[in-house]
């Protein structure tokens, strides 16, 4: 990993900021932003399970089983205070989430005030035959009973307090074989203002998936999320900025990890780095009646603060003034933990969804985000 440095000036003092680049991954993005994003990365088409026609396709009736299983699961847990009755129904990021969030409710012995939030009616989106692992999209309005947050919610990417925001939820659940439950694996908040498009339909009704290394596309789909990255990580200077439209899920990240750090503190002198990198969870995508794809995938966002010498790593290390540490993520660390002082890292595991538009149509839009606190580390 390679961190290169840029400078603002904080009101009190100034920091010195560094952000994470996640390698040639990132710098390949880069040169396919400025490319047109026609071709390069290696893409996988095994997330779509292409080259498996004889797995049949989710009906809907499957799939709104699935769904109410999942959601039955998800009730008993909240009226029982306790969310292990949904893990078998979770997968990839909801299940990493959903067992942090267990983490923190029993180290603060909290709970979710009860009818703090109520959902409509599901719309299921149900992909061609593609292969295991299947999969298919729900779309559910959520509303909240809850008192809502202003300004810069610590913790939140882009500053929205989108755990409790109003909206429509991108749903996304697998089939992992034939013998396997229906597991949901994220939920990702429509950004204000953004809808899921429209989509191409066969004559069943279902949606033909798109490959990966679709180069058809603005951006082959396996580089949606780097070419995100090179923006949250770089802001618009970013190369990646020519394909990449700006918004609250790519520069308003970017933004506000500079003027708050996802609400971490430092003391003067340490640097504060972020980066966001992808992860072990492979993406999807389903064609859009445009041509282009809906593209659901998942990064780590990582947070650090540390001093400039454990940047340096210099030896022996020389501990600084403590490292403030928000409530919500002191459960993540060793029973005892004192503050910080060389570094505190915290991670976050996200989804999100992209709407990659055709080749010259446009550029990629960010619409939803998901997931929450998967990491956090203290020297």
């Amino acid at each position: 990993m390679h961190a290169q440095r840029v400078s603002c000036q904080s009101v009190a003092h100034r920091k010195r900021w560094t952000r994470l680049i996640s390698g040639v991954a990132l710098a390949g993005a880069a040169a396919l932003a400025a490319a047109g994003c026609t071709s390069g990365l290696p893409g996988s088409d095994s997330a779509n399970g292409q080259g498996s026609a004889t797995v049949p396709a989710v009906s809907g009736a499957e799939a709104a089983q699935a769904y109410q299983q999942w959601e039955a699961a998800a009730a008993a847990s909240a009226d029982a205070d306790n969310l292990t009755a949904e893990l078998p129904y979770i997968t990839d990021v909801s299940r990493v989430t959903v067992g942090i969030a267990l983490q923190i409710q029993r180290h603060y012995n909290i709970s979710a005030p009860a009818g703090s939030a109520r959902s409509g009616p599901a719309v299921f989106y149900l992909p061609e035959s593609a292969g295991y692992p299947r999969w298919f999209v729900a779309l559910r309005p959520t509303t909240y009973n809850l008192p809502r947050r202003s300004g810069n919610v610590p913790g939140t990417p882009g500053g929205i307090a989108w755990a409790d925001q109003d909206s429509h939820d991108v749903l996304l659940f697998k089939q992992a074989s034939a013998t396997a439950r229906w597991q949901l694996a994220s939920v990702s908040k429509l950004a204000p203002g953004m809808a899921l498009p429209a989509f191409a339909v066969d004559g069943t009704g279902h949606i033909p998936t798109v490959s990966l290394s679709d180069s058809a596309l603005r951006a082959r789909p396996d580089v949606t999320g780097p070419l995100q990255a090179a923006v949250v990580d770089d802001g618009p200077a970013s190369p990646a900025s020519a394909v990449v439209a700006s918004g609250p899920l790519t520069t308003g990240i970017y933004d506000n990890e500079r003027a708050g750090l996802l609400g971490l503190t430092a003391p003067r002198g340490d640097d504060l780095q972020w980066g966001l990198e992808g992860s072990i969870y492979p993406a999807v995508a389903l064609r859009t009646a445009d041509g282009g794809a809906l593209v659901l995938y998942s990064m780590y966002l990582n947070t650090i603060v540390q001093t400039a010498g454990s940047l340096a790593q210099a030896r022996p290390l020389q501990p600084g003034p403590p490292i403030a540490v928000f409530g919500e993520l002191t459960p993540l660390l060793p029973r005892g933990q004192p503050a910080p002082r060389v570094k505190f890292e915290a991670q976050q595991l996200l989804s999100f969804a992209a709407i990659d538009p055709p080749s010259g149509q446009g550029k990629i839009q960010v619409i939803a985000i998901g997931g929450g606190w998967s990491y956090a580390s203290a020297s």
